[in-house]
């Protein structure tokens, strides 16, 4: 038996006894999301896309980019390094997202046209941020929605302004001739539109300009702060109904229009410091003859710009409840149902280390027990009781055989010799000793013959201590032989034995290895799951804000769960996830 060196052994494993279905992709899809056996994730990944699209959600695979294709960003930019670089979510697409610095985008892109670093406004350049730390904003947005309501999140505004830059890029250089003719944005008194430099994406004005969500509130907030009777302006001309339309509800909108007073809240909204950057929602003067409207949500610090938003009343609030919680109990069955399969995966990787640590074990005391045998009549004389193999028995019963059989030829060969003593010790007496009356047969005894006599005496008494000699020392020797045969055979079993440790140490260094693959299988499904469901809730609110004309805020998006095993979402603040408990 040879000892392994070098790499971790390999353990023996049964070809009936695989892992291979617990990592099997099409078993999770058929199992735990319900797919048929021909759709694999990526096939309703793309369907999803598709629908959001249909939906009104811009650039919607920032929802739905894979765990393995997200390469963290190595430096993002501040407020205060407006040309630091980062790399983009899509750079294995072959796309400038038109965040990054021309100077530095990847070479790998050749055939897209880059942004000058002049063209680059001042706002894009606040907001200069990687998309994957867009995606990380957007998952913490969905959380901020008890503080806020509005409709469109920033890093919507930010990703949707980048993939409109990308593709007007090209415009902008053919029209940059043509712009001189054009009136500036300079012309314009307007203070509000002096500070925002967003991509506008509103329906141009007869002045030229073409105004984004956040300057229509800056020139309405303007209005209402400005004397009573003014109205939203734009280089002294009125906004349409139809812009303001796009903040404002109808019934505001006639508010606005008519001049309406300055609320009284207004004047004890005070500037937080950061109105310069990210606009606050306003608040409309309430008619004393009507229904008091519901207050819009004030200013909050260091937060993007976004649209005006009513809460819903009492029974909106209730029907928007019911709906979230039928859409959430969808989640959370599908969750649980991923949970337990991802349960089951974890006690079927543990039980197949069981079994094979039970094979493997039952195994080495078969090889043992073929061999194993308590026998004390093998065992020599003054030995401990020691476990012996079948063969090794085999040999030990021979070499005692074969020593019983020395033995016995050795008593058989000392009988011989006494009986051969004895005969000549007897007629060597009657020679000495006799005596003949017949002169002729008279022989003479001398004194030699007498000493020989004494001699083959001697050689008589002295002839079973001789044997008993010979007899002990054939013994001491087959004892000798028969303990190195039992060293011999200690050393083999021994060496059955960590023969027996090794393939177990590989047996857990494999199932180790196979736990950690699993987990990370498991985070990349997670995070998968939480994306995609991340986005249709985002196309349920956008489906919702349309059907009923008012934004839906929510408090408790996005759900997470925990059955079992962790069932985690997108981070909101860090690569690793942080399991949180769903609330039922």
């Amino acid at each position: 038996m040879h000892a392994r060196s070098g790499a971790m052994p390999q353990p023996r494993r049964d070809d009936a006894l695989t892992t291979m279905h617990i990592f099997d992709d099409a078993t999770y899809t058929r199992e735990a999301l319900g797919l048929h056996v021909n759709q694999s994730e990526d096939d309703i990944d793309a369907q999803l896309l598709l629908l959001a699209r249909e939906s009104g959600i811009e650039d919607p695979y920032r929802f739905l980019c894979p765990a393995q294709d997200i390469p963290r960003a190595l430096s993002t930019t501040t407020a205060g390094s407006a040309h630091s670089s980062s790399l983009s979510i899509h750079s294995h697409q072959t796309q400038s997202t038109g965040f990054t610095d021309p100077s530095r985008t990847s070479r790998e892109q050749p055939h897209v046209k880059r942004l000058p670093p002049q063209q680059t406004t001042p706002t894009l350049a606040r907001a200069s941020v990687t998309l994957d730390s867009t995606m990380d904003y957007f998952a913490a947005n969905f959380q901020q929605r008890n503080s806020t309501a509005s409709t469109f999140s920033a890093a919507h505004s930010v990703s949707s302004s980048a993939s409109s830059l990308q593709k007007t890029s090209t415009r902008r250089k053919r029209a940059s001739f043509l712009s001189m003719f054009r009136r500036d944005s300079s012309s314009c008194t307007s203070p509000s539109h002096h500070r925002h430099h967003g991509k506008a994406r509103g329906p141009k004005l007869e002045c030229g300009h073409s105004l984004s969500t956040s300057a229509i509130r800056a020139h309405i907030k303007e209005a209402l702060q400005a004397k009573e009777g003014a109205v939203p302006s734009c280089c002294g001309i009125a906004l349409p109904r139809a812009t303001l339309e796009v903040v404002l509800t109808k019934q505001e909108t006639d508010l606005v229009i008519e001049g309406a007073a300055r609320s009284p809240e207004l004047s004890s909204l005070q500037d937080s410091g950061y109105s310069e950057n990210g606009m606050s929602s306003i608040d409309l003067p309430r008619p004393a003859q009507k229904t008091p409207l519901p207050t819009l949500s004030k200013s909050v610090p260091n937060t993007p710009p976004r649209r005006v938003s009513l809460q819903l009343p009492d029974g909106g609030s209730t029907l928007a409840n019911e709906a979230l919680g039928s859409f959430k109990s969808q989640q959370k069955e599908q969750l649980e149902r991923v949970a337990a399969f991802e349960n089951n995966q974890r006690k079927a990787l543990s039980a197949h280390h069981q079994c094979s640590l039970k094979r493997f074990a039952a195994q080495h005391e078969n090889n043992k027990d073929e061999r194993r045998e308590h026998v004390s009549e093998v065992a020599p004389r003054n030995v401990s009781q020691l476990a012996y193999a079948a063969q090794h028995i085999l040999e030990l019963e021979d070499l005692e055989d074969a020593q019983i059989t020395a033995e016995d030829n050795l008593r058989t060969a000392q009988d011989l010799e006494t009986q051969n003593v004895a005969t000549a010790l007897k007629h060597m007496e009657a020679y000495c000793l006799s005596s003949n009356p017949d002169p002729g047969l008279a022989h003479i005894v001398t004194q030699d013959d007498f000493k020989k006599l004494d001699r083959q005496r001697l050689i008589q008494q002295t002839l079973p201590r001789k044997h008993e000699s010979a007899i002990n020392v054939l013994r001491s020797r087959q004892e000798r032989a028969m303990k190195l045969k039992m060293q011999k055979q200690e050393l083999e079993l021994a060496d059955m034995d960590a023969e027996f440790e090794k393939e177990k140490a590989a047996e857990e260094w494999q199932f180790a290895q196979e736990s950690e693959r699993l987990s990370a299988v498991i985070r990349a499904r997670q995070k998968r799951f939480q994306q995609r469901w991340d986005l249709k809730y985002e196309m349920w609110r956008k489906d919702w804000d349309s059907q009923h004309g008012t934004q839906f805020d929510n408090v408790d998006w996005p759900l997470k769960l925990q059955y079992g095993g962790p069932i985690c979402g997108i981070p909101e603040s860090s690569e690793t996830p942080t399991p949180i408990h769903a609330a039922t």
